[in-house]
C-alpha cells in the first residue's frame, strides 16, 4: 500500500488507533440534536413512519414539495426498525458515505493507481465536510455519496465495459437524483462527459447505450415522480426538473449579493485540514498542463476537474450560495489533492512544494489546537474526564506524530490527520450538546415529553421552524394567527403551547388568567453563531427568550 502502510508494527498500531477515533468520531455526530433543516427532514421521516405512505411526501399534514424522498425513507425504515430518535435518523446517512468513501478509493485508484485512492480515501473521510453533513443531516450527504459511486461504476464500464457496472452506475444516479434532484445526475454527466471530451471520443458520447441507462433512471424516479404529481400536479413536476435546482441558482427564491470568490473561501473551511494542499494540486497541475503546452497524458484526470471547475463555477455566480452545494465537488478534489501529496512525498522533483506544504500542515495544526482547547476550556467549560482524556491520547499523537514519523507521507497526512479527528471530536461532544442548551424549542419540547400527560395536546405559535413536529412526543399544532389563538383559548380545552415572547404577551392580552403554568427557556438559532454567543460573557446578550406554557 505505500509509504502510508508502514510494515513499523508500532506504526500500524497508529494507523488502526486513527481509524478507530474516526469511526469514533463519527459515531460521536450521531447524537446531538439537530435543528431547522436536518430537523425539518426528520419530521418528515416520523410522518411517512406514522402514516405509512412513502410516495405522498407530508409534513405536518401539508403536502411536503422541496426535497426529494430518499433521505425520508431511510428515515421512516430506520424507524420501523428502531424506533424513533435523532440518533437512527442519522444512521442511513453515514452508512452511505462509507459507501462514498469506498467509491472514492476505487475512483481514485481507476485514475492515479491504489496508492492514490487509499490516500484519497484517508482525505476523503477526514475532512470537515464529512463530519459536519453526518452530525447536521442534510440531503447532500446523500446525494455526494451516491454521485460518486455512479460516477466510480461508470468509469469503470468505460474501463472494462461490464454490463453490471453499467447498471450499478445508472443505480447510483438514480439514488443521487432522488436524493436532491437534477444535480444527482448533472454531477456524474459533466464527470464522464468531461473525461469522453478529453479523449475524444464522441461515439461513445453519442452512443445509443445511454438510453438504456435512462430507463433504469426513470424506474428509480417513478415513485418520487408519482407522488410529486397526485400532490402538486404539474407544477411539482416542474419544480422538480426545473425549479429546485435551476431555479435556485437564478435566485428565485432568495438572491445574496453575489459573492464571485465564494468557493474558494468556502473549501477553505468546508475541505479542513485538506484545503491549502487541495489549493497546492490545483496550482502544480496547472503549472505541469502550461508546461507540456496543455497535452495531458492520463485523460483520466478530467473525471475530477471538469466537476470540479465546473461546480466551482456555478456556484461562484449562482445567485443562491450555501456551503452544501460545494459538496458533491469535495471526493473529486479528495482525489486532485491526494495524487498531489503522493507525487510530492514519492519523488524528490517537489522539494519547494513540499516545504510549502509542511508549512501549511503546521498551520492548520498550530490554529486548530487553540480552537478546540479554548471551546473544552471557556466557550462551554467541561470536566468530564470522559471527553479530556481522548483529547490526551490526541495530544500525545500529535506530538509522536512530528517526534516520530519519518516519511514524506507520513508528515504530510498523519499531523493534519490527528488535527481535524480533535476538532470533529470536541465539535460532537462539547460544542454542539452544550449549544443545543440553548435551543429553547428543542428544550421545550423535552420539558413537554416529561410533564404532560399522555393525551395533552402541544401547540406552536409564533414559532417557525420544525423541531416542534419531531421532538415531542405528539406531534404540535401550528396556530397561524391571533383570531385562531383567540378561537382555541376560548374552548377552554386544556394545551401546553411553545411561543415567543410576542406570543406569550398576546395571550396575556386575549386571557392572561388562562396560563396555570409557564417555563422560560433560551434560544439562539444555531445556524448563525457568532462570537458573541460562543464568549460566555456577552452569551445572554444573544439570546431570546421562547415559552412552554401550559393554558387550562
Amino acid at each position: 500500500m505505500g509509504e502510508l502502510i508502514d510494515r513499523n508494527k508500532h506504526e500500524m498500531g497508529l494507523y488502526a488507533l486513527l481509524f478507530l477515533f474516526a469511526l469514533g468520531v463519527y459515531i460521536s455526530g450521531l447524537f446531538p440534536e439537530t435543528t431547522v433543516d436536518s430537523a425539518k427532514y426528520a419530521a418528515v421521516s416520523r410522518a411517512i413512519y406514522e402514516s405509512g405512505d412513502f410516495i405522498h411526501l407530508k409534513i405536518h399534514g401539508d403536502p411536503y414539495l422541496q426535497k426529494p424522498p430518499l433521505l425520508f425513507w431511510l428515515g421512516a425504515i430506520f424507524f420501523k426498525l428502531f424506533g424513533v430518535s435523532i440518533v437512527v435518523f442519522k444512521i442511513p446517512t453515514l452508512l452511505f458515505t462509507f459507501l462514498g468513501i469506498y467509491a472514492t478509493y476505487r475512483l481514485g485508484c481507476l485514475v492515479y493507481g491504489k496508492n492514490t485512492g487509499l490516500i484519497a480515501a484517508v482525505i476523503y473521510a477526514a475532512s470537515e465536510a464529512l463530519f459536519l453533513y453526518n452530525m447536521d443531516v442534510h440531503t447532500d450527504a446523500l446525494l455526494t455519496a451516491n454521485i460518486i459511486f455512479g460516477t466510480w461504476q461508470l468509469a469503470e464500464y468505460l474501463d472494462k465495459r461490464k454490463g453490471l457496472n453499467f447498471i450499478l452506475g445508472f443505480v447510483g444516479i438514480g439514488l443521487a437524483m432522488i436524493s436532491k434532484g437534477l444535480i444527482g445526475l448533472f454531477v456524474p454527466v459533466i464527470a464522464i462527459g468531461g473525461y469522453l471530451l478529453v479523449k475524444k471520443d464522441f461515439r461513445t458520447i453519442f452512443s445509443i447505450r445511454w438510453l438504456a441507462g435512462l430507463f433504469i433512471l426513470l424506474l428509480i424516479l417513478y415513485p418520487t415522480l408519482k407522488g410529486l404529481y397526485d400532490q402538486f400536479g404539474i407544477n411539482g413536476l416542474k419544480f422538480y426538473f426545473w425549479s429546485n435546482n435551476i431555479d435556485r441558482i437564478r435566485g428565485e427564491y432568495s438572491h445574496f449579493k453575489h459573492d464571485y470568490f465564494f468557493s474558494f473561501h468556502t473549501l477553505a473551511y468546508l475541505f479542513l485540514p485538506w484545503s491549502l494542499y487541495a489549493y497546492t494540486a490545483f496550482v502544480k497541475d496547472a503549472r505541469e498542463w502550461y508546461s507540456n503546452h496543455f497535452i495531458i497524458k492520463n485523460k483520466k484526470v478530467a473525471y475530477g476537474y471538469s466537476v470540479t471547475i465546473v461546480l466551482m463555477f456555478l456556484v461562484c455566480i449562482s445567485s443562491q450560495q450555501s456551503p452544501h452545494y460545494l459538496l458533491p465537488a469535495i471526493p473529486f478534489i479528495a482525489i486532485i489533492t491526494a495524487k498531489c501529496i503522493y507525487d510530492v512525498s514519492s519523488k524528490s522533483l517537489y522539494p519547494r512544494t513540499y516545504k510549502w506544504m509542511l508549512i501549511f500542515r503546521t498551520v492548520i495544526v498550530i490554529l486548530t489546537w487553540p480552537v478546540a482547547l479554548i471551546t473544552m476550556l471557556y466557550f462551554f467549560p467541561t470536566r468530564n474526564i470522559l471527553l479530556w482524556l481522548p483529547v490526551l491520547l490526541l495530544f500525545f499523537l500529535q506530538i509522536y506524530s512530528y517526534a516520530k514519523l519519518k516519511t514524506r507521507l507520513q508528515k504530510l497526512v498523519i499531523p493534519p490527520l490527528i488535527s481535524i479527528l480533535l476538532l470533529s471530536f470536541v465539535s460532537n461532544t462539547v460544542y454542539m450538546p452544550s449549544a443545543i442548551q440553548y435551543h429553547g424549542p428543542i428544550q421545550a419540547c423535552y420539558l413537554y415529553n416529561k410533564l404532560a400527560s399522555g393525551n395533552a395536546k402541544l401547540y406552536t405559535y409564533d414559532y417557525g421552524q420544525f423541531e416542534t413536529y419531531f421532538y415531542p412526543k405528539k406531534v404540535s399544532q401550528f396556530i397561524h394567527n391571533k383570531k385562531e389563538l383567540r378561537d382555541i383559548l376560548s374552548k377552554g380545552t386544556p394545551f401546553w403551547l411553545i411561543t415567543t415572547l410576542k406570543g406569550y404577551r398576546e395571550i396575556e392580552t386575549i386571557h392572561g388568567k388562562s396560563i396555570v403554568k409557564q417555563h422560560v427557556l433560551p434560544y439562539k438559532k444555531l445556524t448563525n453563531v457568532s462570537l458573541k454567543f460562543l464568549n460566555p460573557k456577552t452569551r445572554k446578550e444573544t439570546l431570546k427568550d421562547i415559552y412552554l406554557l401550559k393554558i387550562q
